[in-house]
């Protein structure tokens, strides 16, 4: 049973294209985590996310948070901005330019996901659902997660 349970997460893994280092499974020219990074500061607004939230929601270390930033940073898709409230933190937000790229990702993964599940036949869609719900629970079991991963649709 582990052997089918890992074959079967494996082939869900590459067929998906999460694989691909620099492209997203819905064809966007830049790495998964990008794209994550980009939507959960879309999903924060204005206010932007402070890069220890980033790493919390993305689940990947400091060091690789900032490089995502700093690969952000770059191509003018982020800013990070010192704080008024206390001139120290310095929250990340969008540019307009990242705005207008994390709601292009937002629109082609829910296309994605959406053609994904129409694949699923109808009776057996909740169940999915629901299986993938127990995975993301015991995953948070082996390694929990100080923040619900909700919101991530790359």
């Amino acid at each position: 049973m582990v052997e089918d349970f890992r074959g079967l997460l494996q082939a869900f893994i590459c067929r998906f294209g999460l694989l691909a280092g620099d492209q997203t499974p819905c064809g966007k020219p830049l790495p998964v985590s990008d794209a994550h990074a980009l939507m959960c500061l879309l999903e924060a607004g204005e206010a932007g996310l402070l890069q220890t939230t980033l790493v919390t929601r993305l689940g990947i270390d400091k060091s690789t948070v900032s490089r995502v930033i700093a690969r952000l940073s770059d191509r003018g898709l982020v800013a990070s901005v010192p704080s008024p409230a206390d001139g120290r933190a310095r929250p990340i937000r969008l540019t307009r330019k990242g705005t207008r790229l994390a709601r292009e990702i937002d629109e082609a993964s829910t296309r994605r996901f959406a053609a994904l599940l129409k694949g699923v036949p109808p009776r057996r869609r909740t169940d999915v659902i629901m299986a993938l719900r127990d995975i993301v629970a015991a995953l948070d079991g082996l390694h929990p997660a100080p923040e619900p991963q909700q919101g991530l649709r790359p």
